[in-house]
């Protein structure tokens, strides 16, 4: 466990952004065997009815560079004022070399700019915003945090007997240094003793890729597997104490926050969350979930896009952010959202002035 608090770490805006193909669970003649009555009841315990995915060729660094462009130029950003970059993802480009480096390339940043890829999931947008705020507290002024996953092309994670759920996502959120900034709080906690609830055995150096991991159509067997009761049990004991201790550590009351922006995992667990904090449910937006999907480390952004993006862009917002999942791992903190510059969420490619 590490509690900490960084100071001059200042949010100065998001944008997410979406591919343009989208799905429903209603539209899928094999789920549940077709079974109508039970896909709705899927739908209405889950809360997950659609999701975009990304076609074969587009990868998360594609979404991702596409936000940081959106945002840079939004924000009137001279590419050589950036200090830092960092990308988080499961769903890199390559194995080698880190996609921080493709997207160095493809923004055109200088030198001078540290980049680094994280591999975090769920809990990645936090993650890396902790990354952030500690490379601003040791010399960088300007830090741009790129976080996104396309986990539909795990495509074998979900049998004709399990509704898909993951969406495809990419965010960007620039990070500079504020002498009046107030503190980030972080509360941060790993599991690896249930490492396996969520894994991709195939694709890296364990099981290395042979001829019989192809599908007869040619598709990867990332041999990728959840298992669901084991992370709902997780999400269940673990997030709220968790949300707790940070509401201590930093000395703010429940009722001093203005929204709880948790991973977009599913309905049901962030009812239940709001229940064991014993808070207003709408303090927890958790209406992305049901247009986008479950977005994985981008859930976070795109929900502050989809849900927040007047309240971040015209108020001051005291806001405690949860991402938790795969690791496992799981952290909170505490954040100053102030009149930043956030976009709705964007469809990838499209003409947005």
């Amino acid at each position: 466990m590490v509690k900490t608090a960084l100071n001059k770490t200042k949010i100065r805006g998001i944008v997410s952004v979406v591919p343009k193909r989208e799905l429903s669970l209603l539209d899928n003649p094999h789920l549940y065997n077709g079974n109508e009555k039970k896909i709705k009841r899927v739908i209405e315990s889950s809360g997950f009815l659609k999701r975009r995915v990304t076609n074969i060729k587009t990868t998360t660094s594609d979404l991702c560079e596409y936000a940081a462009k959106k945002l840079l130029s939004k924000l009137s950003i001279e590419k050589e004022t950036i200090d830092g970059l960092l990308f988080v993802s499961y769903t890199p480009d390559y194995i080698m070399p880190a996609t921080s480096y493709v997207l160095h390339k493809k923004l055109g940043l200088s030198e001078n700019c540290i980049v680094a890829d994280i591999p975090q999931a769920c809990s990645g947008y936090v993650f890396g915003l902790y990354q952030a705020a500690m490379m601003i507290n040791s010399g960088c002024k300007r830090v741009l945090l790129l976080v996104g996953d396309t986990f539909s092309k795990f495509s074998d994670m979900f049998n004709d007997n399990t509704a898909p759920v993951f969406g495809d996502a990419g965010s960007a959120t620039l990070i500079d240094y504020d002498d009046n900034a107030g503190p980030m709080y972080f509360n941060i906690k790993s599991d690896g003793q249930h490492y396996d609830a969520l894994i991709s055995n195939n694709g890296g150096f364990r099981n290395i890729i042979s001829k019989d991991d192809f599908y007869a159509n040619g598709d990867y067997k990332y041999s990728a597997k959840m298992n669901g009761a084991e992370i709902f049990t997780f999400a269940m004991e673990k997030i709220s104490p968790s949300i707790e201790e940070i509401l201590e550590f930093a000395n703010v009351k429940k009722d001093e926050i203005n929204h709880y922006v948790l991973h977009q995992a599913n309905k049901f667990i962030l009812q239940n969350i709001a229940m064991q904090l014993e808070i207003q449910p709408n303090l927890i937006p958790a209406e992305t979930l049901s247009k986008y999907g479950n977005q994985c480390g981008a859930s976070i952004p795109c929900t502050i896009s989809d849900q927040l993006e007047y309240e971040v862009s015209n108020n001051n917002n005291k806001i405690l952010l949860s991402g938790f999942g795969v690791g496992l791992s799981w952290i909170s903190a505490i954040v100053d959202i102030n009149q930043i510059y956030c976009s709705k969420i964007l469809e990838y490619g499209e003409n947005y002035e």
